[in-house]
């Protein structure tokens, strides 16, 4: 049996509660001058320093955090991760007064993307994917959901698929894959979205299917691209080949999609930004998750979704960095917080369980992700600030300092750790 490890000089620990997603803040504990035993991946035991000394068997190994804050790896729920070329050009455009429905109108936006990525190498979108990974670790962001979306074609959505593949075997990131070749309506299809449309449904669906590594489908459901019947129809054909779904949803437009994806019963609607309280309340009932971006509000100088009342409708809300070349180019779950305290009326606490417990609960990973729990995966960060608080409090900071994933230490004193 693994002889096992305790972490120790822990001035706070700091983590949800439950393995599920919630709308309560009381599930939020802190413990002063706490300990972690772990023995292999799992969590066996946490509290005060002295109660689970007490508790550690003779051949525990004993490692000081010397006055350290504990917290929950980062779940990052919505990303799309692998991707060619670069799009600072269109940043700047944007700072010079285009906007982003005007670029895109141009063959900028995903369709930029869309050719750079098509052009790329496996290699050459691995090593970049990779690096953007590296970085998430050292940001404490230990599991994540990526999206393909970037191809719209076969032979490079299953690249980007393929590259997933590699990645998630090899990096310490844990992966949940969704496929997303509905992500924009590809130049072969121009005026032709539900054609398209029927092509993944018949083609690609049962071969990505088959591949047996992807989870969930996903779609851009909005004005001028895949509206309400063609969403319906990619999702429903998604649903009965044994996917589960959720949507990019009433981002620019109040479409209707996060009603879709409540009528569908989606694991999660993402962007929300134009969502109705009718909606709202839908997706409460049905149990959808509310994943809210706030970084693409930040980053494309737009309205925010208003957290309070999706708080108010009872949906449980998660927050990502939405991390794409186009419209969200970060990939620090701290800095979301940030910004749902100060842009979308989160309390720090509703903001924490959202990149943590509900951002679990987004990719269905709440059971055994999200919290410091006994049972649940050793999935630690250690940051070198005397509180939780200091994420938003000392905001714009990257404050980790150590990454436990699975039970393993991949990140210690702010460098990776290669195997």
């Amino acid at each position: 049996m693994t002889s096992p490890t305790c972490y120790v000089g822990i001035s706070e620990l700091f983590s949800g509660t439950g393995r599920a997603g919630t709308t309560r803040t009381e599930a939020v504990q802190r413990i002063a001058n706490a300990a972690i035993l772990v023995r292999g991946e799992q969590i066996e035991h946490v509290g005060p320093e002295s109660e689970v000394r007490a508790a550690c068997p003779a051949d525990t190994r004993f490692v000081d955090m010397q006055g350290k804050t504990a917290i929950p790896g980062f779940v990052d729920p919505h990303i799309h991760l692998v991707w060619g070329g670069d799009r600072s050009g269109e940043f700047n455009r944007r700072l010079h007064g285009a906007g982003y429905v005007e670029i895109a109108a141009e063959g900028g936006g995903i369709k930029s993307t869309v050719r750079q990525t098509r052009a790329a190498s496996a290699d050459a979108l691995a090593t970049k994917a990779r690096k953007t990974l590296d970085t998430m670790l050292l940001h404490g962001i230990t599991t994540i959901e990526a999206k393909s979306g970037y191809g719209l074609d076969r032979a490079t959505e299953l690249k980007q698929l393929d590259v997933m593949d590699q990645l998630s075997a090899a990096h310490p990131i844990e992966m949940i894959q969704t496929f997303m070749g509905a992500h924009e309506v590809p130049p072969e299809y121009a005026g032709r979205p539900g054609d398209y449309i029927d092509m993944l449904n018949q083609e690609l669906l049962p071969e990505v299917k088959e591949r047996g590594t992807v989870t969930y489908v996903d779609i851009f459901c909005e004005k001028n691209v895949f509206e309400l019947e063609d969403s319906r129809k990619h999702l429903q054909a998604a649903l009965d080949h044994g996917f589960k779904i959720r949507l990019h949803a009433d981002e620019l437009f109040p479409l209707g999609g996060a009603g879709l994806a409540a009528e569908l019963g989606a694991v999660s609607a993402d962007h929300l930004v134009h969502a109705s309280k009718e909606h709202q309340r839908a997706m409460a009932a049905s149990g959808t998750i509310a994943t809210l971006l706030p970084g693409t509000s930040f980053f494309l100088r737009a309205a925010y979704a208003d957290a309070a009342s999706f708080q108010e409708a009872g949906c449980t809300i998660a927050l990502s960095t939405d991390y794409n070349p186009g419209s969200s180019h970060t990939i620090s779950q701290a800095l979301m917080m940030a910004l749902g305290c100060m842009k979308m009326g989160m309390t720090f606490e509703q903001a924490f369980l959202a990149v943590t417990l509900n951002a679990a609960a987004a990719i269905e990973k709440a059971d055994t992700h999200g919290t410091l729990e006994p049972g649940k995966q050793a999935d630690i960060v250690f940051l070198d600030t005397p509180g939780a608080m200091h994420l938003v409090y000392y905001w714009g900071v990257n404050h980790v300092s150590d990454v436990v994933k699975a039970g393993r230490r991949v990140v210690t004193d702010r460098r990776l750790i290669t195997t």
